[in-house]
């Protein structure tokens, strides 16, 4: 045989095996492990010691403070009044957290569906002062630790809660 046959059956062969893939009904869907939604809010924000920025996001300057959100997990706070040697101040976690503005003292985050008022006049008394509830659509597919669980389409059931977690 030539060449131009082996290939041509080389390619066929790759092409026909190709489709001796098994089928799953729903391949990519895990359980989904939820947290009520009063649960969620009853925590709020927690102020905690500075943490290792894992994946920085955006970053807020204000003042001589810079708010550097990382998705999902929260906002750092970081006391840069030395250009030279920035400290880092505080963590402040906030599940669902994807964007984060400042104004006259109060930071403003969203934590999934909810719009969050932090006061942040204090920066050793940071505490959360307001939360509009269900001021943006809750996206299911956004979990609360940064972590892809389900891929697809996937059924959820959005009146549970938020998503936490899921298992296979």
């Amino acid at each position: 045989m030539n060449f131009k046959t082996n290939t041509l059956i080389s390619l066929t062969a790759l092409l026909v095996l190709q489709g001796c893939v098994e089928y799953r009904d729903d391949p990519a869907c895990a359980k989904a492990n939820y947290l009520t939604f009063e649960e969620f809010r009853a925590k709020g924000v927690e102020v905690l010691p500075p943490q290792e920025i894992d994946k920085a996001g955006k970053i807020y300057v204000y003042g001589d403070l810079l708010f550097v959100s990382e998705a999902n997990r929260g906002v750092h706070v970081i006391d840069n009044s030395d250009k030279k040697n920035p400290q880092p101040k505080k963590f402040l976690k906030i599940p669902g957290n994807l964007d984060m503005a400042v104004k006259d003292g109060y930071l403003y985050v969203d934590s999934y569906m909810d719009l969050v008022v932090i006061d942040i006049k204090d920066i050793e008394n940071i505490k959360e002062v307001n939360r509009k509830t269900d001021t943006f659509t809750y996206d299911p597919y956004q979990s609360a630790n940064g972590e892809s669980y389900f891929y697809g389409q996937c059924d959820f059931d959005t009146t549970k809660g938020v998503i936490v977690g899921g298992d296979n």
